[in-house]
C-alpha cells in the first residue's frame, strides 16, 4: 500500500513539473513538449526493440531456419 502511495503521488508532483517546464519551454530550444513520466523517477523507460528477422535469429541461435512455402 506505501508503494502506491509513493507511486500516486510521483504521479501528482511529475504532472505538476512536467505542467510547469511546458509553460515556460522555449518553443524554437524545444519543440517537442515535456511529459511527466520525463520527471517521475519511478516510471523506467523502455528500450526499443531492434528490428531482425528469423532468419538472423536462427543464424545467431545456431538453428537451421526452413521456411515452408
Amino acid at each position: 500500500m506505501a508503494d502506491a502511495r509513493r507511486e500516486h503521488d510521483w504521479a501528482i508532483a511529475s504532472s505538476h513539473m512536467a505542467l510547469l517546464a511546458e509553460v515556460n519551454r522555449d518553443r524554437k530550444r524545444r519543440r517537442k513538449p515535456y511529459r511527466p513520466a520525463e520527471f517521475n523517477p519511478l516510471i523506467i523507460a523502455k528500450q526499443p526493440a531492434i528490428p531482425t528477422s528469423v532468419q538472423k535469429l536462427s543464424g545467431i541461435l545456431g538453428v537451421p531456419f526452413n521456411p515452408k512455402s
